[in-house]
């Protein structure tokens, strides 16, 4: 008898009417980034633009089915609209638009589609995917998942609990404080790996719930033999691992380790992620102030159970970079898409002071469309030169101050312009090509502000004709000179 193939529930909703996104003829703008030595073959990747133009250029370029693990942590449609707190000075901070969040259900179905079925192609066929959401969207989201990758494909449904925040319980409901994340396979290859988290419990309180001491003070538990075979027991017995009973009963020891006057616990993680608060309450040093950050040791535990060292990630939806970040700790490769100037800046500074590996910041730009303003080189300091030998020279070249075409912020003066630099860099053998960091500088602004360095020193041999300088101000504007040294001089 023939055996029917099985059906499963579809989404329908108002589709817009085409043929799907097309991709408009692209350029690559690439920064090159090494914060130590590395080669540039191997340089990870943040892919700045749309999310869909990347994931299909990635298929074009030979990805297909070659990404490991993707984690996708798209807008939660919830009508609002994120902001960043930017310290300018002591006293002095500004609030600017990090994107909004704001669509129908319909748009929102149509845009999460397009980029599950470029995921999809993507993935390896032992490849997963975790899709992040809450109560706005997830029912939708998992029968679309169903859809798109097969309902038999389905592996969980985490349940990431975070716990209260505060005083926010409306009369007519429950406070809502955890979110989904939905796990799905390729094929019948893929499978997660099993988790064990930590838990410590005082020594007394151990004792009072059951557990035991033997003679050499160790602590155990005990479980049933279950289906353990006589020989198995024998087995067991001589390695110290029976217990019996004042009623006779075999029962099987678990011996335990105490640290600290605490008996540690390591029981099989499930589905209900409660150990991990969510980002407001992670610690002062891994906050961005990005609004939807999400936490390292969650985005981690998501890496460590779905792939193995060396495996690549990919994140269409990079936000902060969290998901770079945790790749770099882990030894995974890794590819970011996104599409916030904000959100590039960001991760950009937390991987060169996390001092990651090589990377390429690559911009997508649609062909005769200019990205990234080519300033006018009075805002640089002209550059100084000094013969080191017959083959080198040293130059140094300073910061003016920098500002974007828009007034400066209230509160402050031109001479305070450079306090809008988030980040500048030199390439000192600039190809006409792409930019090659040399020399870089970060503000820092977690506890005293801390700007900028106001000027950049490097050596070049004599026959170095051009270099390159890259500002990227707080607000995620780009300006680049190009400099001719020779004339310049």
């Amino acid at each position: 008898m023939r055996r029917k193939n099985k059906t499963y529930p579809r989404l329908v909703w108002n589709q817009k009417d085409g043929t799907g996104h097309l991709t408009p003829p692209l350029q690559r703008l690439k920064e090159y980034i090494h914060t130590h030595n590395g080669q540039e073959e191997l340089a990870n990747r943040i892919i700045h633009g749309n999310n869909l133009s990347a994931m299909e250029l990635l298929l074009e370029e030979g990805y297909r089915e070659q990404v490991k693990l993707i984690y996708m942590d798209p807008p939660f449609l919830s009508d609002s609209r994120y902001y960043r707190k930017i310290r300018l000075k002591e006293g002095l901070s500004i609030k600017e638009t990090t994107y909004p969040d704001t669509s129908d259900m319909c748009s929102y179905l149509d845009m999460l589609k397009e980029r599950l079925v470029a995921a999809r192609r993507l993935l390896r066929e032992d490849g997963l995917i975790f899709v992040h959401c809450d109560w706005r969207a997830n029912s939708y989201i998992r029968v679309l998942m169903d859809e798109v990758f097969g309902h038999p494909n389905f592996l969980n449904e985490i349940v990431w609990h975070y716990g209260g925040r505060g005083a926010k319980h409306v009369s007519a409901q429950f406070p809502r404080n955890h979110d989904t994340i939905y796990v799905y396979r390729k094929s019948n290859k893929g499978s997660l790996k099993k988790l064990h988290t930590e838990v410590l419990i005082p020594l007394e309180e151990a004792l009072s719930r059951g557990y035991r001491l033997d003679e050499a003070g160790r602590v155990f538990k005990t479980a049933p033999r279950g289906d353990y075979t006589e020989e198995s027991i024998k087995r067991l017995a001589r390695e110290d691992r029976v217990y019996i009973t004042k009623r006779g009963n075999v029962r099987i020891k678990y011996f335990l380790q105490v640290r600290d006057g605490y008996v540690v616990e390591r029981p099989l993680l499930g589905d209900v992620w409660d150990d991990i608060p969510d980002a407001m309450h992670t610690p002062y040093e891994e906050r961005t102030g990005y609004a939807t950050q999400k936490p390292l040791s969650l985005i981690e535990r998501i890496i460590g159970c779905a792939s193995e060292e060396g495996d690549l990630v990919l994140d269409p939806f990079g936000g902060s970079g969290t998901t770079a970040v945790a790749s770099e700790r882990l030894g995974r490769r890794w590819i970011l898409c996104e599409k916030s100037p904000h959100g590039i800046g960001v991760t950009r500074k937390r991987l060169v002071a996390m001092g990651a590996g090589p990377f390429v910041v690559e911009r997508l730009v649609e062909d005769g469309h200019q990205q990234g303003a080519t300033a006018d080189a009075s805002f640089l300091v002209p550059p100084v030169v000094r013969e080191l030998d017959g083959e080198r020279l040293e130059v140094s070249i300073g910061l003016n101050g920098y500002r974007k075409e828009e007034a400066l912020p209230e509160g402050l003066s031109e001479k305070e312009a450079h306090l809008t630099v988030d980040y500048w860099a030199v390439d000192w053998n600039h190809d006409g090509k792409r930019f090659r960091t040399g020399w870089l500088s970060l503000r820092e602004d977690r506890g005293t502000i801390k700007p900028v360095e106001k000027r950049a020193t490097g050596v070049v041999k004599k026959n170095t004709e051009r270099i390159a300088i890259k500002v990227v101000d707080v607000f995620g504007n780009e300006t680049d000179w190009v400099l001719n040294l020779k004339e310049a001089t």
